[in-house]
């Protein structure tokens, strides 16, 4: 082989090469922007947090600083490295974006929000102990628990009993929901929930689960017009009797092929698992803020591992400026 040759080969391999590295830098800010999902959900609750050696929290406004009190500060959420360290603000992706003027104000790891972590849990998780959920921190305390009541028009959760005294003694704020059934009549399915449930001051309000209930379907089984009827029926029958208005719980595309423009007065509880947040969810408060609907929790994944409970579990995130919204006043 020639010199001349060798040569050649060894400036295409270092171009080749500096061409491979740029496409995966570029596949990875865009990725962390958001322009592409490269369908990473956060199987870990670890959060990007930021607390100086004092304690005392940096780059707060004046309602965070007052609000200082609690210990959680949301960040971005991220899955773990192999290790399963924590990683911190100074992360190299945090430095990437700041270097490349590409944060998100809202949601990039270098922003900090006062805020809380709970779980929701049915049967699927079965036995929990409740003591070792509440004495999990890593890296963050599990605050409010959504637990599963009901179904349709005759069933009970299995586990709603144990898991609701349990979760209250061990000092966690307890919420119970329903999972709504079309095809049942709507006010036995609230007298179902009713008979069940027995809210009292500082508990979460009623929350119902509104989402497909068909397997393999993908729309509902009855009409828009009847859907939203029901529902009407149901959410009625349980404002009278809790005299508070319930949490609704769905997806995003659910709300918008299905909710939207019926139940925009209603709290919401939004699923969507991505280091994204769902479109309307507003983390500062803002008194000029017209988006709808309003949502107090956002459910960002379906795979978080809590201490006391064997497999995966669905975690959410509730803003602390919102936290009042979410409770049964005194």
């Amino acid at each position: 082989m020639s010199k001349r040759e060798m040569y050649r080969r060894i400036v295409f391999i270092m171009l080749l090469g500096f061409f491979t590295m740029s496409i995966m830098l570029l596949v990875i800010l865009l990725n962390m922007t958001g322009i592409v999902n490269l369908g990473q959900t956060v199987h870990e609750h670890h959060i990007y947090l930021n607390q100086n050696t004092s304690g005392e929290p940096e780059h707060l406004d004046s309602m965070q600083v007052q609000l200082a009190a609690g210990p959680l500060f949301f960040a971005g959420h991220s899955a773990p490295g192999e290790s399963g360290e924590i990683t911190f603000r100074g992360h190299h992706y945090d430095s990437i974006l700041r270097m490349f003027n590409l944060q998100d104000e809202a949601w990039s790891p270098g922003h900090q929000t006062h805020g809380y972590y709970g779980i929701d849990v049915s049967h699927w998780q079965n036995a929990i102990n409740w003591s070792q959920v509440e004495a999990d921190s890593l890296p963050h305390k599990i605050h409010f628990s959504l637990i599963k009541a009901t179904q349709g028009r005759k069933s009970t959760d299995p586990y709603f009993q144990g898991n609701w005294k349990a979760a209250g003694k061990a000092g966690i704020l307890r919420g119970a929901y329903h999972f709504y059934q079309y095809k049942d009549p709507p006010l036995d399915q609230a007298k179902h929930y009713i008979r069940q449930v027995n809210l009292k001051a500082n508990d979460i309000l009623p929350i119902i689960d509104v989402e497909l209930d068909c397997t393999g379907c993908s729309r509902p089984e009855i009409s828009n017009t009847l859907l939203i009827q029901n529902l009407k029926i149901y959410l009625g029958a349980i404002e009278d009797h809790f005299q508070v208005k319930p949490i609704i719980y769905t997806y995003e595309a659910f709300y918008e092929s299905h909710l939207k423009g019926h139940f925009d007065d209603y709290i919401y509880w939004m699923a969507k698992f991505s280091s994204k947040a769902p479109k309307s969810f507003v983390v500062k408060a803002d008194s000029t803020s017209t988006l709808l609907p309003e949502i107090a929790m956002w459910q960002f994944t379906d795979s978080g591992k809590v201490k006391g409970i064997a497999g995966k579990t669905d975690m959410s995130f509730l803003p602390a400026t919102l936290k009042a919204k979410i409770l049964i006043q005194p």
